[in-house]
This record gives C-alpha cells, sequence and structure tokens, in this order.
C-alpha cells in the first residue's frame, strides 16, 4: 500500500523477549531482546509477524482475552495506537493479565497487489531498514536502537496473500512484509510503559514515516 509504514504505530511495531539470549552493547541498557532467530512460545519472528498481520488485516480470526486483546495462545497481539505517520504522537492504554507475554511490531513495510493492473509493489532495498533513526524505550530504559534494530528484522512473501475486501480498491492484497518486530515476556504487575520513536531516513515508497508513539501498560495481579 502507499501507506506502507504499518508502524507498531499504524504500520510498525516492536516486541520483546527477556531471557537468556543476551546482546552485548554498550550503546543500549536494561534487559536484552531476544534476537528474531530465536524461537519464542513456539514460534519464530517471522511466524509473529504472519500471524500479527494477517489478524490485522482481518485475513485471520483470533480469539479476545477477558480485556480485550487479541490473543494467540498466551501471548497478546498488542494494538496500535492511530498515528498518521507524520510525526503526531499516538497513544494507547493496554490492560494485560498476569503472565502474559506480547507481541509488537515496531516499524515495518507491506507491500501490495492491485486490482487496476498496476503492478506488484517492489520490494525495498534492505538500507531503507538498516538506516532507521529508532529507539525504543521499556519503563525509560532503551532496548532497541539503531546498533542492534537488525536483529529484529524479517523480510518475507505472504502465502497466501492477504486478500483485502472491495472497499480497499484499487488494493487487492498485501503481498509482502518488511520491518522490525519483537515478542517481550510477562511483566511484573504494575504499571509499565512503552515508548516508540523512528522515522526512515531513506525514503520508503517515495515518503518518510515519522512515529511518536507510547503505551501505558497496566498488568492486573493474578486472581
Amino acid at each position: 500500500m502507499k501507506k506502507p509504514a504499518i508502524h507498531s504505530l499504524k504500520l510498525s511495531f516492536a516486541a520483546l523477549m527477556l531471557g537468556a539470549f543476551g546482546f552485548a552493547s554498550t550503546a543500549l541498557a536494561g534487559p536484552a531482546p531476544q534476537p528474531g532467530g530465536s524461537y519464542s512460545f513456539g514460534k519464530g519472528l517471522d511466524d509473529w509477524q504472519n500471524i500479527y498481520w494477517r489478524w490485522y488485516f482481518g485475513g485471520l480470526q483470533v480469539p479476545a482475552d477477558s480485556n480485550g486483546n487479541a490473543v494467540v495462545g498466551n501471548v497478546v497481539l498488542m494494538p496500535l495506537p492511530n498515528a498518521p505517520g507524520d510525526g503526531t504522537p499516538g497513544h494507547l492504554d493496554v490492560t494485560l493479565n498476569s503472565g502474559q507475554a506480547f507481541f509488537l511490531p515496531l516499524w515495518n513495510l507491506v507491500g501490495n497487489s492491485y486490482t487496476d493492473g498496476t503492478p506488484n509493489d517492489p520490494h525495498v532495498p534492505v538500507s531503507v531498514i538498516q538506516t532507521l533513526n529508532l529507539s525504543f524505550k521499556i519503563d525509560g530504559v532503551t532496548v532497541m536502537g539503531p546498533s542492534n534494530l537488525m536483529q529484529f528484522y524479517v523480510a518475507f512473501d505472504f502465502d497466501p496473500i492477504i486478500q483485502l475486501p472491495p472497499a480497499f480498491a484499487p488494493y487487492a492484497g498485501v503481498i509482502w512484509l518488511e520491518g522490525i518486530g519483537l515478542t517481550h515476556t510477562p511483566f511484573s504487575v504494575g504499571t509499565h510503559t512503552l515508548q516508540l520513536d523512528a522515522v526512515n531516513t531513506q525514503p520508503a515508497f517515495g515518503y518518510t514515516f515519522e512515529y511518536h508513539n507510547t503505551w501505558t501498560v497496566t498488568v492486573k495481579p493474578a486472581p
């Protein structure tokens, strides 16, 4: 879509997995994200991205938990703030149950097929992702930045493609994804803050997408 930045925000996001897969960097502090090549909750990062966007675009139905969140097993598919990608800040309040993990896409691009004869969108150069000016913080601690974001990069073609309803015409389907995302183990009970600031320094589809999104995450104690 020529609104290709699906930012964890509107069309790009990320999530984080804490655990034994540490990432050594003097530029980053706090808990280290799990490398994208690792498996979390039985799936790879490409699997979680595939599930998330099929759900997001309406091609996959998943159950909701008691807080109204979409869930796959014990993993919440975190919602995205309604941010237009022009630098306007976005915010969401999210409630999780104790023990729930989550997946959050951070900054992603999708390609489309068309109903009017327009050629399919070509993949963008990986340098668009490599040169992102991106910062992702949890409770004020930077856990992702330019030095490690490519550990959370995936690129794949949707097979089958995600068919879009006629109301989306001339867009017919979502055919590929390139971007950044992560899964995160359960937070402790209490209130946590996620902060994403990201902008592409190289144009994507001729555009620059800028996001300043935050989530206030309240984790409820177990009954």
